[in-house]
């Protein structure tokens, strides 16, 4: 009987060797899927095929020291920026053995680029890939521009379905701007001057209705718009052109021309300082989205230069 069940252990042991394994892999993947400079970022390595890994090893190319090792999945970043760029490794050890993943974590750095907008189209713009997660309540709008136009153009459109003139930063003449927020606006008037870079930006609040405004990082008089008033998620965000209608309505006729650069939005307000260290591409606070990581699509004639 003794020999009945060696035979039979033996027998079973032989089976499981020569069984097929469930196929083991691994994949990072990263939360948000796109990630913006300052904000939380959360590489996670996800196991198929076994059960229950047991050990994470964590580590960057390049560096001698592990980043990380434990039972947790997570590589955590609390407030992600370019020192972090580069490939990490996640290396996953289970009952079924090690398994290997990569990820190359890299962002579109626009630092020193500018967009240009070479000549008047009815349909040339930048879509800005990115939005508010809930509606606004406080906003800032800071961006540099450099042209020769003494028409009217519309430098940064901010469109819901419900409303085409959400956030609008409008340029009606060389003297003056306008900030357009749930279809009404304030003007701030400025010195004509000679044509230079300018850089602006242009904050409000809910609940005062308060509108700042800067100009080359000197603020100007503080006015007061649509107190009350709640800023829709739901956005189409353009650069260029004017929206009449939700992602589109263009007027060749209010089109930009010339070069722009150095766009932020924050869904907060913000200080003398701040601008001036957004004028640095060096903000204090984290955007919404920002030039150091701005996710964006051309459409037309629009072309990224140094």
């Amino acid at each position: 009987m003794g020999q009945l069940w060696l035979c039979l252990l033996t027998l079973i042991v032989l089976f499981s060797l020569a069984a097929p394994r469930e196929n083991v892999t691994a994949r990072i993947q990263a939360h948000p899927p796109v990630p913006t400079m300052y904000h939380q970022l959360i590489l996670s390595c996800e196991v198929t095929g076994d059960p229950s890994p047991k050990e994470f090893l964590w580590e960057k190319d390049g560096h001698h020291d592990p980043l990380q090792k434990g039972p947790d999945n997570i590589l955590l970043f609390p407030s992600f920026n370019k020192s972090h760029l580069g490939t990490y490794i996640c290396r996953a050890t289970g009952s079924l053995g090690t398994t290997v993943a990569t990820y190359n974590l890299w962002i579109d750095d626009l630092a020193n680029k500018v967009f240009v907008f070479p000549q008047e189209t009815k349909d040339s713009h930048v879509l800005v890939r990115a939005k508010p997660e809930q509606p606004l309540q406080n906003f800032t709008v800071c961006l540099w521009s450099y042209t020769d136009l003494t028409r009217p153009h519309s430098l940064f459109s901010y469109a819901t379905k419900a409303q085409d003139n959400e956030i609008l930063l409008f340029k009606p003449k060389p003297s003056e701007y306008r900030l357009y927020v749930g279809g009404k606006f304030v003007t701030f008037r400025v010195p004509e001057g000679i044509m230079a870079n300018e850089h602006i930006c242009a904050s409000w609040e809910s609940t005062t209705g308060i509108v700042g405004f800067w100009l080359n990082g000197k603020p100007w008089p503080r006015k007061g718009l649509q107190r009350g008033y709640t800023v829709g998620a739901e956005a189409a965000i353009v650069l260029g052109q004017d929206q009449d209608t939700f992602g589109g309505g263009f007027d060749a006729q209010q089109s930009f021309v010339g070069e722009m650069s150095s766009v932020y939005m924050w869904d907060s307000g913000i200080s003398t300082l701040e601008v001036r260290a957004a004028m640095r591409d060096s903000p204090k606070k984290a955007p919404i989205f920002g030039w150091r990581n701005f996710p964006y699509k051309t459409v037309g004639e629009v072309y990224l230069k140094p």
